[in-house]
């Protein structure tokens, strides 16, 4: 019988050790964003024949388990995560992290599951180096909101400490205040952004931060993307609009002083929502992530 584990801080080095055992390049893959966001999803998980399978549970919808991340027994791991599902009644449903997992799981069980593109959970990667530099045609209406930004304002980029919490959250919460009504979802936002800040300390991230005249406007959190020393990965980023061109410096100066050494940037998936793919797509990604959905 799988016996399923909450996400909890003490669990922190033995998760990131599973996690690290393989670079599936999937921003969902790190101790902060599985910790972040643990209650909104439910997230626990399970380690079977060695394996870490995850088994997230969104309130909407079915519990599901990702493609084990090991190499010992997959076949025997999935044929338990497929028993445990069908004792409780329920569909097993697999989550796929990139083609891999894909071709992995059609050879083991051929004809056994169907399988579905997650496109709304696709995630964004960029060249770092493209984003610090905005180079060329492509990027020109990113360099003029950066120039606007600069010519309107004085401001000072820093790295972030845990001294800096409040002031992110006072940020965070005026535009929260504004959009509670209208997005859905926000809440359970507001919610993992408040549990990543309350628990800075015993999460490995970097946060860069600009102010203008003294006062926060824009803020960004990274950490190294489990198991991949090339790829960095953005999980969260805030700026009041208020101030034209704040996202985009924060985007570009973030990088340039944090994770500059890197390739790559991984800044995770739109979710399905229209206004957010565009803004991801208009910063040209060198390639996309996918994941799927396997159905028993």
């Amino acid at each position: 019988m799988i016996e399923m584990e909450y996400i909890t801080l003490d669990k922190k080095d033995f998760i990131t050790e599973h996690l690290n055992r393989k670079c599936t390049q999937n921003s969902e893959f790190t101790f902060t964003n599985l910790f972040m966001w643990r209650k909104s999803y439910d997230i626990r998980y399970a380690v079977i024949n060695d394996n870490l399978c995850l088994m997230p549970k969104h309130s909407s919808g079915p519990r599901s388990a990702t493609f084990p991340l090991g190499n010992n027994k997959i076949k025997e791991t999935i044929e338990e995560l497929v028993d445990y599902f069908v004792s409780r009644g329920e569909v097993p449903l697999i989550r796929l992290y990139n083609d891999e997992a894909v071709e992995q799981l059609n050879e083991i069980f051929p004809g056994k599951f169907t399988i579905t593109e997650d496109v709304s959970y696709y995630d964004y990667v960029y060249r770092v180096e493209d984003l610090i530099k905005l180079s060329g045609k492509k990027y020109h209406s990113k360099k003029n909101h950066i120039n606007k930004f600069k010519s309107l304002y004085s401001y000072e980029y820093s790295t972030m400490t845990p001294a800096d919490r409040e002031e992110c959250m006072e940020l965070f919460d005026r535009w929260y205040n504004e959009k509670k009504d209208e997005i859905e979802g926000v809440s359970e936002e507001r919610e993992a952004v408040f549990e990543f800040l309350n628990n800075w300390e015993n999460l490995d991230i970097v946060g860069g931060c600009i102010r203008v005249d003294g006062k926060m406007v824009a803020f960004s959190f990274g950490e190294v993307l489990s198991g991949c020393q090339s790829m960095a990965v953005i999980h969260l980023e805030h700026a009041d609009t208020n101030y034209q061109g704040a996202y985009a410096m924060i985007n570009q100066q973030f990088l340039e002083h944090e994770w500059s050494g890197f390739e790559y940037v991984n800044r995770e998936e739109d979710m399905g929502i229209e206004g957010l793919r565009r803004a991801k797509q208009s910063y040209r990604p060198a390639f996309m992530v996918k994941k799927y959905v396997a159905t028993f």
